[in-house]
C-alpha cells in the first residue's frame, strides 16, 4: 500500500512539473517546430508593427526554438472579442480558440472562468516578472497570483486639438488653452464655441467608458471595485460626470459624428478630443473644408481633471493572453512574448505608433530618449507622436495613470455605463433641438432638459441592470 501511494505521488509530481513548465528540458523542438496562431486588433500602423516584429522573432529566436507566429487581424477590438468568447463557448461555426490574442483585463476573468487561459507563473520567473512596470504587470494578474496577460504595450489619453483652429477662437474671443485642464472649463468652453460658431461642436470623447470610470476615480471613487467585486456608486462623483457629457452632448458643445474622433477633427466637426496616444499618428495634418485642404497644426494637452479631483488618466492597452493547450504551444508562446516585450524589440514595436514600452529598462535607458529625438526630426505624423509621447511618459513616471482591477461581470458594468448613457444622450439630443426650434435660448433650454432629473433617470437605470445581472453594488 505504501509502495503504491509512493509511485502515485510520483507520477503526480512528474504530470504537475510538465504542466507547469518548469521541468529543466525544455518541450520545444527546433527539429519540429509549433506553429502559433495569434489574434489581434491592430490596424494600419499598428497592424504593420506587429507584423514586422512578428517576422523579426519567426527569422530569429523563432527558428532557433522551434517556434513559429501567425498574425491573424480579427477586425475592431469588438470583433475580436466576440470571435474569441465564441471560439471558448465552442459556438457551431466558430473557428478554434487561437494560441494567443490581444485580450482585455475583463475579458480575461471571463475567458478564464471557463477554464480557457494559461497561467504564465509556470514560464515566468519571479525576476523575469519584475522586469516589467508594476502597474502594467499588475493589469494582469488575477485572483492574486494568476499571471494570465502579460503587457505588451501600453497607453493613456490625452487631449488633442486642431490648434488652428482652436487659435482662431481664442483671438476673437480671448480664450485660452488653460480652460481645457478641466472639464468643468472645456464645459464652458465648448458652450462659448458653439455661440462663436453659430452651432459647431468643440470637443468629443473616444471612449465614454474610461471617461466614466477616470471622471469617479479623479473624484475618488473607484466606480470598479475589482478588490472587492462590486461596484460603488458614489452619487455625488457620479452626479459631475453625467452632468458634463450629458449636458455638453445634449446641447451641441460635445459631439461624436464618425468613427473616431480624428476622422471628426478631419472633417471639421470637432476641433478636440479626448483619446488613446496609441492614435497620436492617425491625427489628421489637413482638414477638408469646403472642398478644400487645409493644413493644421497639432496641439496636445493632458488630459482634463474635475475640478477638486485628483490629477489622474487612464492606463490602458491590450496584452497578450495564451490559452490553456500544450507545453510545446504554452512554452513557445511564453517565449515570444519574452522577446516582443524585451526593451530592444518593444520600444521601436510600441514607440513607432504611440504607445508606450512595458518594462522598467525600457524608461532607465537611453532607447526612448533617442525614439523620441528620431521622431521629433522626422514627418509631420511622426512629430505628433514624440509631442504626445512627452506628455504621456510624465502622466505614467509621475504614477498619473490608473487601471481598474476587473472582476466576473466589471466588463458588464463598464459596457452597461457607457450604452446607458449614449442612449440618454441620444434622446438628450432630440429633446434640445425642439426646444430650440420653439426659440428658446440654451439656459432656457437646459433648464427644460432638467439635468437632475435626467440623472436620477441614469442613476435608477444604472442599478437596475446591476440588480437584473446579479452584480454586486453599495452606494455612497
Amino acid at each position: 500500500m505504501k509502495k503504491a501511494i509512493a509511485l502515485f505521488l510520483i507520477g503526480m509530481i512528474c504530470i504537475l512539473t510538465a504542466c507547469s513548465g518548469q521541468d529543466s528540458q525544455s518541450a520545444l523542438d527546433p527539429e519540429n517546430p509549433v506553429t502559433l496562431n495569434l489574434w489581434h486588433y491592430y490596424t494600419g500602423d499598428n497592424k504593420i508593427a506587429m507584423e514586422e516584429a512578428i517576422e523579426s522573432f519567426n527569422q530569429s529566436v523563432g527558428m532557433e526554438s522551434g517556434v513559429f507566429v501567425n498574425a491573424i487581424a480579427q477586425g475592431s477590438v469588438l470583433e475580436l472579442e466576440e470571435a474569441v468568447t465564441a471560439a471558448a463557448n465552442g459556438t457551431v461555426g466558430a473557428a478554434e480558440m487561437p494560441d494567443l490574442f490581444s485580450c482585455y483585463p475583463d475579458k480575461a476573468v471571463e475567458l478564464d472562468a471557463l477554464g480557457k487561459l494559461c497561467d504564465l507563473n509556470a514560464y515566468f520567473t519571479q525576476e523575469e516578472k519584475d522586469k516589467y512596470v508594476t502597474e502594467f504587470l499588475n493589469g494582469g494578474i488575477f485572483d492574486e497570483d494568476r499571471f494570465l496577460i502579460v503587457p505588451t504595450v501600453k497607453s493613456t489619453e490625452i487631449l488633442y486639438a486642431n490648434q488652428t483652429a482652436l487659435n482662431e477662437f481664442f483671438v476673437a474671443t480671448g480664450q485660452n488653452a488653460s480652460s481645457l485642464t478641466s472639464w468643468e472649463g472645456a464645459y464652458q468652453m465648448a458652450q462659448q464655441y458653439y455661440q462663436y460658431s453659430g452651432g459647431r461642436s468643440l470637443i468629443g470623447i473616444d471612449s465614454l467608458a474610461n471617461y466614466i470610470i477616470i471622471g469617479n476615480r479623479q473624484l475618488g471613487v473607484q466606480i470598479i471595485d475589482g478588490a472587492n467585486s462590486q461596484a460603488v456608486l458614489n452619487r455625488q462623483a457620479m452626479k459631475k460626470v453625467f452632468d458634463v457629457y450629458y449636458g455638453g452632448m445634449s446641447m451641441g458643445y460635445f459631439n461624436a459624428v464618425g468613427k473616431f474622433r480624428s476622422d471628426d477633427i478631419k472633417s471639421g466637426d470637432l476641433l478636440a478630443f479626448v483619446g488613446s496616444t496609441s492614435g497620436a499618428a492617425y491625427f489628421p495634418t489637413w482638414i477638408e473644408k469646403d472642398n478644400t485642404q487645409s493644413d493644421i497644426d497639432f496641439l496636445a494637452l493632458k488630459y482634463p481633471v474635475f475640478e477638486g479631483g485628483e490629477d489622474i488618466a487612464v492606463s490602458q492597452g491590450a496584452g497578450i493572453a495564451v490559452t490553456a493547450s500544450t507545453p510545446e504551444k504554452e512554452e513557445g508562446a511564453a517565449l515570444f512574448l519574452k522577446w516582443l516585450t524585451d526593451p530592444e524589440q518593444n520600444i521601436e514595436f510600441a514607440m513607432n505608433t504611440g504607445y508606450l514600452p512595458v518594462e522598467k529598462a525600457a524608461y532607465d535607458s537611453d532607447g526612448v530618449s533617442q525614439k523620441l529625438t528620431e521622431m521629433a526630426a522626422g514627418e509631420t505624423a511622426e512629430q505628433n507622436v514624440a509631442a504626445v509621447y512627452q506628455i504621456a511618459l510624465d502622466q505614467v513616471e509621475e504614477g498619473k495613470t490608473y487601471a481598474s482591477l476587473p472582476f466576473n461581470g466589471s466588463y458588464t458594468v463598464r459596457t452597461y455605463l457607457e450604452d446607458s448613457l449614449e442612449s440618454m444622450c441620444q434622446s438628450g439630443k432630440e429633446n434640445a433641438q425642439a426646444l430650440r426650434d420653439t426659440g428658446l435660448d440654451d439656459d432656457a433650454v437646459l433648464k427644460q432638459l432638467d439635468l437632475d432629473a435626467r440623472f436620477e433617470e441614469w442613476y435608477a437605470m444604472v442599478k437596475n441592470e446591476l440588480d437584473l445581472s446579479g452584480i454586486a453594488y453599495i452606494e455612497e
